[in-house]
């Protein structure tokens, strides 16, 4: 027989438990919770004169997640570190003077 309840049963009751809770504190007049401010502001990273684009970094709120757009368009959704990484590995490589001359 088994001991313990599964943890998909353990989710499930929570998830129906405070469903009710919160049912039940905006019966009795209780507002709700304010979401939480977020103090990121969005990043503009000027790339043209490298050969890229001009992009925005903007904050998701309620997640460390952040949106990278190229005008109106969303181009991809990560963390910050992430993000950056993907964009330093979309740019065009540059040789340096070095290595122009001995070609």
């Amino acid at each position: 027989m088994q001991r313990r309840k599964s943890k998909r049963h353990q989710r499930a009751s929570n998830a129906r438990w405070r469903a009710d809770r919160a049912k039940a504190e905006r019966d009795a007049g209780i507002p709700d919770r304010p979401m939480p401010t977020d103090c990121r502001e969005p990043i503009t990273i000027d790339l043209r004169s490298a050969g890229g684009p001009l992009l925005t970094l903007e904050p998701c709120l309620g997640k460390i997640a952040w949106k990278v757009r190229e005008g109106d368009q969303i181009k991809d959704r990560a963390a910050l570190k992430t993000l950056l990484h993907r964009i330093a590995d979309g740019l065009p490589r540059q040789l340096g003077e070095r290595a122009s001359l001995s070609l």
